[in-house]
């Protein structure tokens, strides 16, 4: 149970793909917190969902507000990466995600047109594309600069200049089972009610359980980080050090559920017929999914991040922990004890 103890040089070491990382949890955050403020608003009726496509609108405008939120943690993760290019980052952070969205709705809409079906007229495509350039990218920029200005997160622990090799274990083998398993316990929770969202949705149903929705998406996000938590103490415990970007993907996995329940959806649900009816499904779908995907992700990493903080930040400093502990270096460790000990006991015999 003190595997995890052995890592304290090691489990703050830099990850894979630093830049990525930050961006996808940067993004992430930054989605949760404008759909959780969305559905606040519908609940108080500052946003009246009975009027078609309002509700949309509102997400979008409360998405582009937010954009600071999503560029400050990731200029602040970053920096605890050791990343220096804090333009780069507040670039990749403002486009990779909002920037791929908005380039799959325009191809939409061409698409849409080229088919012969209704598309969406050139001034709502104007607006959107300045409320993305104007406000999102210029308030993502601005949350990245204040986070390049934050002082450093703090780590318990000092990272040791050479990186400790990860034993073989039976963590190893499951390593992948427990992303599985967390997608599973998440998707759970949110069964039922996407069931009834995505009626409303593809059905023209009016969706009234917002503040229904509002808990389970709270209750999902603790859901996430008690798994995301426990895997991630299974880990460290089989000193495997490598946490970060398995933290991200236990979270994400809810996003390849939700893929399989839009495929069962649409051919046990939904009569679709045409081109268009199809594209319009699995363009905003696929979206949806990558969004959730990115979501849960960013909350497992998060609380990972938290949980190591806090087990670390307990070690006293003064304990005695190897950086290294591999079957040889144990069996000299008993040898040097043993040898030590007969040393001691002949001095006292001749002293005696």
């Amino acid at each position: 149970d003190n595997g995890w103890k052995h890592l304290r040089g090691d489990v703050f070491r830099q990850p894979e793909s630093p830049m990525l990382l930050s961006v996808l949890v940067g993004n992430g955050l930054h989605i949760l917190v404008a759909s959780i403020l969305t559905m606040v608003l519908n609940i108080f009726h500052v946003i009246n969902t009975m009027e078609t496509g309002e509700a949309l609108t509102g997400l979008l405008l409360v998405y582009a507000a937010t954009g600071s939120f999503g560029g400050y943690v990731s200029a602040r993760l970053y920096k605890l990466f050791g990343g220096q290019n804090f333009k780069k980052n507040a670039i990749v952070t403002s486009t990779v995600l909002s920037g791929s969205m908005l380039l799959v709705f325009l191809l939409f809409n061409v698409a849409s047109g080229a088919i012969g079906s209704s598309a969406t007229d050139g001034r709502s495509v104007v607006e959107i594309m300045l409320l993305w350039g104007c406000i999102l990218v210029n308030l993502t920029h601005s949350g990245t600069q204040l986070g390049a200005r934050a002082s450093c997160i703090e780590l318990p622990t000092e990272t040791s200049d050479t990186a400790r090799p990860i034993p073989d274990s039976r963590w190893i083998k499951y390593k992948k089972f427990s992303v599985f398993v967390c997608g599973t316990i998440c998707y759970g929770v949110l069964y039922v009610e996407l069931h009834f969202l995505m009626t409303a949705i593809w059905f023209r149903h009016f969706y009234l359980g917002l503040g229904y929705m509002l808990t389970v998406t709270l209750m999902a996000t603790i859901v996430c980080a008690e798994c995301a938590i426990c895997v991630c103490y299974f880990q460290l415990n089989s000193e495997d050090h490598q946490w970060w970007w398995t933290a991200f993907w236990n979270g994400s996995s809810v996003g390849g559920y939700m893929a399989l329940f839009t495929f069962n959806y649409r051919f046990k649900q939904l009569k679709l017929v045409g081109m268009y009816s199809n594209l319009a499904y699995y363009t905003s779908m696929s979206i949806a999914t990558i969004c959730i995907g990115i979501v849960f992700g960013s909350i497992g990493f998060l609380s990972c991040l938290w949980f190591t903080r806090t087990i670390y930040g307990a070690i006293d400093s003064d304990d005695d922990y190897p950086l290294v502990a591999d079957d040889e270096d144990e069996e000299v460790v008993l040898l040097t004890k043993d040898v030590s000990d007969y040393l001691g006991s002949t001095d006292t015999d001749d002293s005696q």
